[in-house]
């Protein structure tokens, strides 16, 4: 996936912060699995939609990424995000897309509480860490 930096102009300035300040991969226009090594948590941020809960997310996902001690956290350009859409069944926007070696493992849409952050990531981040991944990957998006 391109690791190339977005337009700043393109982005919600809290999405684009995690790119400019944090220094996350900005992922777009390659095949599933071809992103950073290791297990990151992948920001899915609804490009042109405005969604209300993207700043959110977006200022919640570092503190997720220490949280759960992934090897850090990316943010997914306009065709990554199509494309995770697709491999995760269309997949409600904004949302988190647990990643190893770049394939995804499953997935959480939409702003949550801390602790149900937590709960359903962790379980996502340790199947991706262990290796015992299912066959397809999990959802677990709940309206």
């Amino acid at each position: 996936m391109t690791l190339a930096r977005p337009a700043a102009d393109a982005l919600h300035p809290l999405v684009a912060r995690l790119v400019e300040v944090q220094n996350y991969p900005w992922l777009d226009g390659e095949a599933t699995g071809e992103g950073p090594a290791g297990v990151r948590l992948l920001f899915l941020p609804a490009h042109g939609r405005g969604h209300v809960e993207t700043p959110d997310i977006a200022v919640v996902l570092p503190e997720l990424v220490a949280a759960l001690g992934t090897d850090g956290g990316a943010v997914a350009g306009p065709t990554c995000e199509r494309q995770m859409r697709e491999t995760l069944g269309g997949i409600a926007l904004p949302a988190i897309v647990v990643l190893r070696d770049g394939a995804p493992v499953g997935s959480l849409s939409r702003m949550r509480d801390w602790d149900e952050f937590l709960d359903r990531l962790a379980p996502l981040v340790t199947a991706a860490r262990e290796g015992s991944l299912p066959a397809a990957p999990l959802s677990t998006a709940l309206s």
